[in-house]
């Protein structure tokens, strides 16, 4: 832990991820690179560098020579590794593509057990009509991309009837050719509440977590902001099932093969009967996130070894 790093913050990772043969990160993902690099800057320690043609270094004496540095990135992919080795920083082990493809896609979380009502992963047209023929709170329905961040690769759907507009984007999705096929079905439900739990799997497959944040987020489920959970944030069942949803989804990846941090979205959310709800694990990330720093506190087993 008393080596620099120097680090790529590769916030597009999932998109890499879905496709990595041949990646190129678009323009729009650049442009937003320093404003959310400004947002997780408590990642960095005093020393640490930059490694990305679109993001500056934090203000630091002159950065030792490249070989006293530890590579890191947002999330360990190709496209990652290489710009560490281009710069000739050596990364940090990490998990192959394969295990990050596993374990960031929607699938792998949907195999630990559906959270919402009536919820499915779907990879035929039948599966899909069928599903959203079923009731849902708002009478609607959320299709989500395997690979997705911040509201990307999803659409909404009114229940029993997909519109024309909707027909290509679901056929792409469910094209059997891909190797990616296939889509998370969850009731449109109205959120009270964002919530996220963060933690990290050693290498030899302990998982350590943090505490609970409260985030901000917008109607889509974009990170807006987030800060730790205070003492009224959390009723004590929300706060177990929390954790305990966490361990699960750490156990399951160590189990899959994967090491590093991790964590776990979270929200309440209100029926049609102004009955509230909670789902524990509405999504895992396997790699840092936007709270995971703020969520660990002063524990950094990331840095370790």
């Amino acid at each position: 832990m008393d080596r620099a790093s120097a680090w790529v913050l590769n916030f597009d990772a999932d998109e890499e991820l879905a496709r990595p043969a041949g990646y190129t990160p678009r323009r729009a993902v650049a442009d937003r690179a320093p404003e959310l690099a400004r947002r997780v800057s408590a990642l960095l320690r005093p020393g640490d560098v930059v490694l990305s043609p679109e993001l500056p270094s934090p203000p630091a004496p002159p950065a030792p020579p490249a070989s006293a540095l530890v590579g890191r990135a947002w999330c360990p992919t190709p496209r990652a590794l290489r710009l560490l080795r281009r710069a000739g920083v050596a990364p940090a082990e990490a998990p192959p593509l394969d295990v990050l493809r596993r374990v960031n896609h929607r699938r792998f979380c949907a195999e630990l057990g559906q959270t919402l009502p009536g919820a499915r992963y779907v990879v035929t047209l039948a599966e899909l009509l069928a599903t959203i023929a079923g009731p849902t709170p708002t009478g609607h329905w959320l299709l989500k991309r395997p690979f997705g961040f911040a509201g990307r690769g999803q659409r909404r759907v009114a229940r029993g009837e997909l519109l024309p507009d909707a027909r290509p984007w679901v056929a792409a999705s469910l094209d059997p050719a891909s190797p990616d096929s296939g889509l998370q079905v969850e009731p449109w439900v109205e959120r009270r509440g964002d919530f996220s739990l963060h933690g990290h799997v050693a290498r030899g497959g302990a998982v350590r977590l943090g505490e609970p944040c409260v985030q901000r987020c917008d109607a889509r489920g974009t990170y807006l902001g987030a800060a730790l959970a205070g003492p009224g944030d959390l009723a004590g069942d929300e706060r177990r099932r929390l954790v305990e949803a966490a361990l699960e989804a750490g156990e399951a990846l160590a189990g899959a093969g994967y090491f590093g941090p991790f964590g776990i979205d979270a929200f309440r959310w209100e029926d049609e009967r102004g009955r509230l709800s909670w789902d524990p694990r509405c999504e895992i990330n396997a790699r840092y996130t936007m709270a995971w720093a703020a969520g660990m506190g002063a524990a950094r087993p990331d840095l370790d070894g």
